[in-house]
């Protein structure tokens, strides 16, 4: 599910034309599938020339680290403790044009608040995904305050629960669910609309 939902984020080939990078806010399952997806040699060219993952607990990092050397990831990974907001400024601000940077850390659901600050600068034809979909919704309000000045793709969480439950009810009753397209889009009127609409400058 969650690389269904970063083909509905980032276009196909934009990492083998760009060779932007992936930042990872939060080392926990989400990031685990997240950074597996993106590491696929099945990808070729088109992964992130560097992945980040970013975490306030050492321990997290660590045991993100042993998974990705059992997946035997062939692609530069750092992992950062960062103990302030601050720190995660300065790696969002730090990457180059185009690339891709996700919170998944729950903050703005699961906590108040955003692992970033507003003076964090957003990469110029960047990528921005908030997993959470409801909550007070920080790190999504700062990206979207830059949306137009950085050329930026926001995107919320709500397509990838989406994908989340209707995998689940095409394998449970074994029925064909479509993932894009008008029959999804339809699916996610039904499920109540998206909660917060995307915004692609």
């Amino acid at each position: 599910t969650s690389g269904l939902a970063i083909a509905a984020i980032v276009p196909a080939g934009h990492f083998a034309d760009t060779r932007a990078e992936a930042l990872v806010i939060g080392a926990g399952g989400a990031s685990i599938a997240i950074t597996w997806n993106l590491m696929q040699a099945s990808r070729g060219a088109d992964r992130p020339s560097r992945i980040i993952v970013s975490d306030i607990d050492q321990g997290r990092l660590d045991e993100i680290r042993h998974i990705h050397e059992r997946f035997g990831a062939d692609l530069p990974v750092t992992y950062v403790l960062a103990k302030s907001r601050e720190d995660n400024d300065g790696l969002v601000s730090a990457l180059p044009a185009g690339s891709f940077v996700i919170n998944a850390t729950g903050l703005g659901k699961d906590g108040p608040g955003s692992p970033i600050t507003d003076a964090a600068v957003f990469p110029e034809g960047g990528f921005v995904w908030e997993l959470n979909y409801r909550g007070d919704l920080v790190f999504l309000r700062q990206a979207r305050a830059q949306a137009a000045s950085q050329r930026l793709t926001v995107e919320d969480g709500w397509v990838y629960f989406l994908h989340g439950w209707t995998r689940v009810i095409a394998d449970v009753f074994a029925v064909d669910i479509p993932t894009s397209g008008p029959g999804f889009e339809r699916l996610s009127d039904l499920a109540g609309g998206r909660p917060n609409p995307v915004t692609a400058a």
